[in-house]
């Protein structure tokens, strides 16, 4: 028994594979398609299934920056969602051969856009707010074509040109501090500022540029270009925010009219920044290889080790601030760092 439909639906053709356009509404779209993961998300708001998964599972601050983007941008046009059909979303024309309307017999599988839609739902559910989706839907793809669709679509496709426009007369770590104000993927888009702090604010740009020279203070990543570096940052902290999301929600405080004052825990003060990026380079350099890139399940891994420490303002670092703060911090999660734990293997790095 069908369990919904999608009407308006156009059926195309490229070479030999057969895909169809068509929208379903954000309140819809959760409850008819997947994620195939390669394990479960610690939180999420999309479904996965981990039988023969090969994503990443998706993070839950990412996909809560897009649904920030979504409430300031309602005019925006977003990229459609690739989903594959896996053979139980069927077309049926209702005009001519090529408009009609898609049957669905089950979920159906998201190939690329799991962040988007977990931002689509997030808006949905939170703030009942229902937005048209568009979608792409593949016909008669089996598991491993489909894998190598979504490899294919992370691997080689580039994005937007990064934002390191701005401040080009500045030296490296200020281009990138700029650019994680500016990204929309970076978890400190709108937080960083060349002037005053304002009440939206957590960082001043000269801070955030001190810190990056920091994190990536270790021979093996000191000379990456700058979009690597770029990627790493952002993927970094979003690793951060989405193991310490108890912590990271302070952030929200700044949203419904708080301020930093009213935050509970360290990790979005300076003591924090300081904190992850003196151990940045440890981190960092224990799961990256030349030629293969940097292993982000061996990045959270040790985030997920080290970051257990007690972050709370009136806890056990009570008064621990700034630069002296943050490095007894740091020393104090670089112990729960020995030297076996994380420890890439031969197989891991090729």
């Amino acid at each position: 028994m069908a369990i919904g439909e999608i009407a308006g639906v156009v059926k195309k053709q490229i070479g030999t594979q057969v895909y169809y356009y068509g929208t379903v509404t954000s309140d819809k779209i959760k409850n008819i398609t997947f994620v195939p993961t390669i394990e479960t998300s610690k939180k999420t708001y999309l479904n996965e299934k981990i039988e023969e998964g090969y994503q990443r599972p998706a993070y839950k601050s990412r996909m809560r920056l897009f649904k920030k983007y979504l409430k300031e941008n309602p005019n925006s046009l977003i990229p459609p969602v690739l989903i594959s059909s896996r053979n139980i979303w069927r077309f049926e024309p209702t005009q001519n051969t090529h408009y009609g309307k898609i049957i669905i017999d089950e979920p159906a599988a998201i190939i690329d856009g799991q962040h988007r839609v977990g931002g689509y739902i997030a808006l949905f559910e939170e703030d009942e707010d229902i937005r048209p989706i568009d979608f792409i839907l593949l016909e008669g793809l089996d598991r491993d074509t489909e894998m190598k669709e979504f490899l294919d679509i992370n691997t080689t496709q580039r994005g937007v040109p990064k934002s390191l426009t701005y401040y080009l007369e500045a030296e490296e770590p200020s281009r990138l501090a700029w650019a994680l104000n500016e990204e929309e993927d970076s978890p400190f888009k709108g937080r960083i500022t060349r002037t005053t702090i304002a009440r939206e604010n957590l960082f001043a740009l000269h801070s955030v540029a001190r810190q990056i020279e920091r994190t990536f203070n270790h021979g093996k990543i000191i000379d990456l270009d700058e979009d690597t570096k770029l990627d790493i940052l952002k993927m970094y902290w979003t690793i951060i925010s989405d193991e310490l999301d108890e912590q990271w929600a302070d952030i929200e405080k700044l949203e419904s009219g708080g301020k930093r004052q009213d935050f509970e825990y360290k990790l979005l003060e300076l003591t924090g920044l300081i904190t992850w990026s003196l151990v940045a380079p440890e981190l960092l350099s224990r799961s990256y290889a030349e030629g293969i890139g940097m292993n982000w399940d061996h990045v959270r891994a040790l985030v997920r080790t080290c970051g257990t420490i007690d972050w709370r303002k009136d806890g056990q670092y009570s008064g621990r601030t700034g630069e002296v703060g943050g490095a007894v911090i740091a020393k104090d999660m670089q112990r729960l760092l020995s030297p076996d734990i994380g420890a890439m293997t031969v197989e891991e790095e090729g």
